[in-house]
């Protein structure tokens, strides 16, 4: 398995995304099982506007993909859940 490159750029992008503590709670609530959107606004106590602003921004930036019907992480994800 190769090792994924680190650049200042991916480590710029963790960083911008663990300063939202709403970021940090939906990457958190995805966790390494995947949830659907419903379940998210169960678990979340998020606005409409909260919770689509920054799951939008989590997708856009590579962190978060739907598939098969549920939010999943990627790697980039993964790696914010660890952080």
């Amino acid at each position: 398995m190769s090792e994924r490159v680190r650049d200042k750029e991916h480590h710029e992008k963790l960083f911008k995304a663990s300063m939202s503590p709403i970021r940090r709670d939906i990457v958190a609530a995805i966790g390494t099982q995947g949830k659907t959107l419903e379940e998210l606004k169960k678990e979340l106590n998020l606005t409409e506007f909260q919770l689509k602003f920054n799951l939008d921004w989590l997708i856009r930036e590579g962190f978060v993909k739907e598939e098969g019907g549920k939010l999943k992480l990627t790697e980039d994800g993964l790696d914010l859940l660890r952080a």
